[in-house]
């Protein structure tokens, strides 16, 4: 049954005093509200439902994006489609929800990865732009097939024979045009489909530097966990690597290595999975290509004009947030509230971020006339891959912040705002530029409409 028009809408019907209704029970509430703060959350945006987006937010993406299902299988999400909700990403492991996944752009340089053009033979054809597959001598290299696991296009190479020498197997995807001082990761699924992997000592994922001739400057291996016969998408080996081999340096190569000592005998089948080569400090979700570079484009998410206005209260109000990241490297924003200038650091701005120089703690701030008026950031040091629950309250002179149920941190001097929008997963409110994207995912975006207790804070969060 719906609602007749003239109803409200069931989100701000106030539930029995002292209680909040089932569908908010996913902010990891441990008590419930007091009585004088009954009401239900002016805006509760669940983005582990299955339910559609919310239809007050503006999301675009110019591209196509990855994300797995709740089977565990890597799927496309169209131009334009938010990976939240009914389109939500999972852990592959796990299979459990973990919400709106928001990232930067990025590139993967490595021109095919869904492994077009490979042929099954021995030692058989390598897909196109694939440079190169060596083994040690004495070993032979068998390309058994390709397919498609878990969503994820595969190919299937068997290795086997007895070493005459200690190199091994190594192998490059391909590369990417690349400079000194930049951070690049490597990545690619991996898992053993028979034999046995007796004899080899050890796995690696190196990021090799190169001059624009291909010609070796520097570079290092970096050890992986070795793969397993568990399904591909739950096995992806990830490297970074910050380039250090000065002005020759052109190239970022991505170099798989396997360890096999001389005089080895050996006999497995590897299945590798969408390798990535991609500038930055982190692996992002995987981005398919078949002949050429591909780019995903950031994510956008705002909520504006009557959107914003209608929930937002701005004397006094309460945020409660579920996200996580998959870095702490850079500051990383899960919301902002601002004026209409639509950038981070304006005049008018309160906002929640990973904060990269206080050890990934979760932070709070707002600016009001374009000064700060508080900073609270309660000391509990965050783990990427980790959701936190986080709540920041606001009020003349009585501000306060907490996460995971710590005693929260309060400022007793500060004004507040008067924004007009809010970016979601960014710190650039209302989605003016990719800034400080979160590069995670957002379970929960809660407000009331008064400043809750200190005390309500921590339940709400514990």
């Amino acid at each position: 049954m719906t609602l007749p028009t003239a109803y409200p809408d069931p989100a701000l019907i106030s539930p029995p005093a002292g209680t909040l209704p089932p569908a908010y029970g996913a902010v990891s509430v441990s008590g419930v509200l007091p009585p004088a703060y009954g009401d239900a959350a002016a805006l509760n945006l669940n983005f582990t439902s299955n339910n559609a987006l919310d239809s007050r937010i503006t999301f675009s993406r110019a591209s196509n994006a990855t994300y797995f299902d709740s089977t565990g299988t890597l799927q496309t999400a169209g131009s334009g489609v938010a990976r939240a909700n009914a389109f939500q990403d999972h852990n592959p492991s796990t299979l459990a929800p973990l919400g709106f996944l928001i990232e930067e752009q990025r590139t993967n340089s490595i021109r095919n990865n869904t492994m077009q053009g490979a042929v099954a033979g021995t030692p058989g054809t390598l897909p196109t732009n694939w440079v190169y597959f060596v083994v040690a001598g004495g070993l032979t290299r068998t390309i058994v097939g390709t397919g498609v696991e878990s969503g994820i296009e595969y190919m299937d190479v068997r290795i086997s024979g007895t070493t005459t020498g200690a190199n091994g197997v190594t192998f490059c995807p391909d590369f990417g045009a690349a400079a000194t001082g930049q951070s690049w990761t490597a990545s690619m699924y991996w898992r053993i489909v028979a034999g046995s992997t007796t004899g080899v000592t050890s796995w690696a994922l190196g990021v090799i530097e190169n001059t624009s001739g291909g010609v070796f400057v520097t570079g290092a291996f970096y050890p992986q966990t070795a793969p397993t016969s568990a399904g591909l998408a739950t096995q992806r080996a990830v490297a970074t690597r910050t380039l250090s081999g000065g002005a020759t340096v052109a190239q970022a190569v991505h170099v798989p290595q396997i360890n096999i000592p001389n005089s080895t005998a050996v006999d497995f089948t590897l299945r590798i999975g969408l390798p990535q080569l991609e500038q930055g400090a982190f692996a992002t979700s995987v981005i398919k290509t078949t002949t050429a570079a591909a780019v995903r484009l950031a994510d956008s998410a705002s909520m504006t004009g009557t959107n914003f206005s209608s929930w937002y209260r701005q004397s006094e109000g309460t945020f409660v947030t579920r996200s996580d990241t998959l870095s702490l490297a850079a500051s990383r924003g899960v919301f902002a509230a601002g004026d209409a200038t639509l950038a981070f650091g304006a005049a008018e701005t309160i906002y929640l971020a990973y904060e990269s120089s206080l050890s990934g703690r979760l932070v709070a701030s707002n600016l009001d006339g374009g000064v700060q008026q508080f900073f609270l950031g309660p000391v509990v040091a965050q783990a990427v891959n980790t959701p936190a629950t986080f709540a920041v309250a606001y009020k003349l002179n009585d501000s306060a912040a907490t996460v995971s149920g710590n005693t929260p941190v309060t400022d007793g001097t500060c004004t507040v705002p008067t924004p007009t929008s809010i970016s979601i997963g960014s710190l650039a409110s209302g989605w003016s530029g990719a800034a400080n994207n979160l590069n995670g995912h957002i379970q929960r975006l809660t407000y009331y409409r008064t400043r809750l207790p200190n005390t309500t804070l921590q339940a709400l969060t514990a």
